[in-house]
């Protein structure tokens, strides 16, 4: 067998190593946690085990087969006499198909109601519809009207270990797992949309071409909500000289900007090539040029002037390896490093789409929110139990770069650092992975958490810019790292270990009344801390409070102040931790 051509890659210096490597395709730990513990609390919420698995089943065909919350509401059979069939889902006539659904929440599922399943959905079509339930009837005739070919599915929260066959799917709690976990990889699959060049050649799986930035404008406003999930510097916006760059050069001399712009990339699982160089992409991906077509948007929404032209490279990825290649040497000249792909594609989806269960949108690329539509945004309503830690306006959205720097001086108790230069710990900074490698566990409380304590303290404790306090403005993250000092070492007793503990502090999270007597604890740590003597010398010292937060609040000296204040909380700390017992 003549073995497989790797396409453009194999022309790139260096590459040929990474194409024999091989990522996981695994779901991380921290999501699949979430996902099981999602299950868990939408089930449980119910008073009775009918009502639990009928919870469950709502949950599945919502989560993983992605039906509307009436239509799976109309698609669960719920009463007796279902003739073994939990649910259906309303069937799209033109595929000639219909799925048949039979649920089993915790320990009702067994190999024995397997099998029962499979011999009950046979059965089906024998029986006298005129003795069926209405709603059994009414399918068992549009199956037999239409010949329609019956899929049966057989779901549950268990794992299971069956060998199967072509006539029953399996949807166990594993299965469920890695079916979430390659969506939210791959926001793209299944997605198509047509786009239009002025000029093109093709070589292999590869297309080059001219692409007008109007069309691009048009390509990119249509599909934005996916195009570019695989690109690992959507996190810069006009920061940038180059930003900057391409800005002028559209104001100035949008002629010009063929000449001056290396392009773009789109990845591709498939094109179709049609008449007057129209191509269809299938699942497209701008993985190189997300700055460029950015910039192109902003320009457009200033001015009706899109003249001008750019070079635009379509390649057919024969699997997410070779996306994934593609990405990276493309995104190589500025000295992107392969953990930012993986961190980017994996970590932070992950907690994405973990957040997302709980009603938050975690914001990477700025203004990424704002661009949803109106009936897009309202699917985000936050946490009613944490939204009480957040401002009004700000119950939708978990800015990631706000989140990562809350993260920085809480959970790695480094606020000097996170509070003087928090875009080194960003992707691509020099301090990125520092923090995230292979120790810091997908687990969106890690990021929440820390976030939560430093919106509270500027909602209600008069900390940040529009507190007016004359040093508090300046000490919003050294309250989120004493927050978390008193936390670990008073508290909870533990040795520091604060990513490891992250799972002991939702009870206290989820008590808000408990957790605020912490929160105004750790105020008064703090405002005694500023007050102190030796602490206004330190801050004499380093000229302005700026550079003392920026370089001296977290030496050496000022912790030993930092924990004698903690100190004199002794009394108060101790009834905190009593409660904080009685939940662990």
């Amino acid at each position: 067998m003549a073995e497989r051509s790797n396409g453009l890659l194999e022309y790139i210096p260096g590459s040929q190593s990474l194409l024999v490597q091989k990522k996981s395709d695994q779901p991380l730990e921290g999501f699949s946690e979430n996902i099981k513990d999602s299950i868990t609390e939408y089930a449980e919420s119910a008073k009775s085990d009918v009502e639990k698995g009928y919870n469950f089943l709502h949950w599945v065909l919502t989560r993983v087969y992605e039906a509307t919350e009436d239509d799976a509401a109309d698609a669960i059979i719920d009463g007796a006499n279902d003739l073994g069939i939990d649910a259906y889902l309303p069937v799209d006539f033109s595929d000639n198909k219909i799925r048949l659904f039979q649920s089993k929440y915790g320990t009702a599922h067994s190999e024995e109601a397997i099998a029962k399943f499979k011999e009950d959905a046979r059965r089906l079509l024998n029986k006298d519809v005129i003795k069926m339930r209405p709603e059994l009837a009414n399918l068992v005739t549009k199956i037999q009207e239409k010949n329609l070919k019956i899929e049966c599915c057989y779901v549950t929260n268990q794992s299971v270990e069956y060998d199967g066959d072509d006539a029953l799917e399996i949807m166990d709690v594993d299965k469920i797992v890695k079916n979430l976990w390659d969506r939210i990889k791959k926001p793209a699959a299944g997605k198509k949309s047509k786009i239009h060049l002025e000029e093109r050649i093709k070589y292999k799986n590869t297309v080059v071409g001219i692409l007008r930035l109007r069309e691009l404008t048009e390509f990119v406003t249509k599909n934005r909500d996916y195009v570019f999930e695989s690109n690992i510097r959507q996190w810069m916006q006009f920061k940038t000289n180059v930003n900057k760059g391409i800005r002028d050069t559209l104001q100035n001399s949008p002629d010009k900007f063929f000449y001056y712009n290396n392009g773009i990339t789109i990845v591709v699982s498939n094109f179709e090539e049609l008449e007057d160089n129209n191509l269809i992409l299938h699942a497209p991906q701008i993985v190189n040029g997300a700055q460029t077509s950015n910039s192109i948007l902003d320009h457009a929404k200033r001015t009706n002037n899109l003249d001008g032209s750019i070079t635009v490279t379509i390649i057919k990825a024969d699997d997410e390896q070779d996306q994934n290649n593609i990405t990276k040497y493309r995104n190589s000249q500025n000295s992107v490093r392969g953990k930012d792909l993986v961190s980017l594609m994996d970590f932070h989806k992950s907690v994405k789409s973990q957040l997302e269960n709980h009603g938050y949108f975690y914001e990477i690329q700025a203004g990424s929110f704002d661009s949803k539509t109106k009936s897009q945004q309202t699917e985000f309503r936050g946490d009613g139990t944490y939204n009480r830690y957040l401002p009004d306006n700000h119950k939708k959205v978990i800015v990631a770069k706000d989140a990562i720097q809350a993260l920085v001086a809480g959970i790695e108790q480094r606020p000097t650092e996170s509070y003087s230069s928090p875009a080194q710990f960003l992707p691509r900074g020099s301090k990125y992975d520092d923090v995230f490698n292979e120790d810091l566990r997908d687990d969106y409380r890690l990021l929440l958490y820390p976030y939560l304590v430093k919106e509270y303290a500027k909602k209600s404790l008069g900390y940040g810019k529009r507190g007016g306090h004359k040093t508090k403005r300046y000490a919003t993250l050294f309250f989120v790292a004493v927050y978390f000092r008193i936390i670990h070492k008073s508290i909870l007793g533990t040795k520091n270990d604060n990513k490891q503990d992250i799972s002991k502090l939702e009870p206290i999270f989820k008590s808000h009344k408990l957790n605020e007597r912490i929160l105004r604890l750790t105020d008064g740590v703090v405002t005694r801390f500023l007050e102190d003597t030796v602490v206004e010398d330190e801050i004499e010292l380093a000229n302005t409070k700026h550079n003392f937060f920026s370089h001296h609040v977290w030496n050496e000296a000022m912790l030993r102040v930092v924990d004698k204040k903690i100190r004199q909380e002794e009394e108060e700390i101790g009834s905190i931790t009593k409660l904080v017992d009685s939940l662990l």
